[in-house]
């Protein structure tokens, strides 16, 4: 099974949760936090509206980001690349984390819900990318960065050591499936850290926060 088709059933299931639902309303998203959002868009509270209110708030808010960057196209590029990246880390570290669980809708539900957080990070990243703040320099930084590397490589090689314990049929686990999807988690990951660089400065040190801001454990049943 390649990646793609791996991927494949997991984003068409969040893509068509999100758009399923009602349009979003930007010019409200664009003033209140997305709790508040959710509360005044949601008439009656289900799972799938409030994944919705959560994907609609963040789209708004990266549509808003694109137009403050219009003066800085390589930026606007960078942060549009590092979301799409970001955001399909998120994904597969849910679906993988349902296949260890046997399944379950937690695991879906989880990921649009996690945007909100992600754009507030893009945002705070993309501002620090302006400011001379972002391009100060330390050992501080260097430190994190190494620290956030560290712990990205060990999140790997935990997936990728998991195995089913003996007597767990979980339909939902095959070998190659796996293989694909983690094998696709550390080419993102790649992609993610060469396009932060390896500058030690307060900027590339939050990137590499993001990519280490995990939704769900390598290890952990949920």
């Amino acid at each position: 099974m390649t990646p793609a088709r791996w991927l494949l059933p997991v984003l068409l299931t969040l893509n068509v949760s999100a758009h399923a639902q009602a349009a979003p309303n930007c010019a409200l998203a664009d003033i209140v936090d997305a709790g508040a959002y959710a509360t005044l868009t949601i008439d009656r509270w289900s799972e799938a509206d409030q994944d919705n209110a959560s994907y609609n708030w963040a789209e708004c808010r990266a549509a808003r980001l694109k137009k403050e960057l219009l003066a800085f196209p390589k930026l606007s590029a960078r942060m549009d690349g590092l979301r799409k990246q970001y955001r399909e880390m998120r994904a597969l570290e849910g679906q993988l984390a349902g296949i260890r669980a046997g399944g379950g809708t937690l695991y879906s539900h989880a990921v649009p819900r996690m945007y909100p957080g992600l754009e507030v990070q893009l945002h705070s990243l993309s501002a620090l990318a302006r400011s001379s703040l972002g391009a100060q320099t330390g050992q501080r930084y260097g430190q994190k960065i190494a620290q956030a590397a560290t712990e990205h490589i060990a999140y790997i090689a935990a997936l990728r050591a998991y195995q089913p314990a003996p007597g767990e049929q979980f339909s939902v686990y095959t070998p190659q499936g796996w293989q694909a999807a983690v094998d696709r988690y550390e080419a993102l990951g790649r992609a993610v850290m060469q396009t932060l660089g390896s500058r030690e400065d307060a900027a590339t040190a939050l990137g590499y926060s993001i990519l280490d801001t995990t939704t769900f454990g390598a290890e952990d049943l949920y």
